[in-house]
């Protein structure tokens, strides 16, 4: 899985989570249309917890002369569960013990 950025995941645990194509995104054309391949890209930049891993979270569509030739899914790449109160008072326990330390 090729690693396309990161995204940020509001009320989670984790603030941002990495954004992974779900497949390659290799095609074969003819070495003279090359120049004419066009790359649209289309995803959440903010996602809201909770999100699954392998969740749908936008796309990669590759087109020739306004012909889409292949479309790939950008996937969240793990679990992000939503902060509650027990996993923010833990949060907030483990900054101020490693404050401490």
């Amino acid at each position: 899985m090729m690693l396309f950025g990161k995204v940020l995941v509001e009320k989670g645990i984790s603030s941002e989570i990495d954004a992974i194509l779900e497949q390659d995104a290799s095609f074969f054309i003819e070495k003279s249309k090359s120049s004419q391949v066009t790359q649209n890209i289309s995803f959440n930049e903010k996602l809201e917890a909770p999100v699954e891993k392998g969740q749908k979270i936008g796309e990669v569509t590759y087109s020739i002369d306004n012909k889409v030739v292949k479309t790939v899914n950008i996937i969240a790449s793990d679990n992000v569960k939503k902060l509650d109160f027990i996993n923010m008072t833990l949060n907030l326990w483990y900054s101020w013990f490693n404050v401490l330390r």
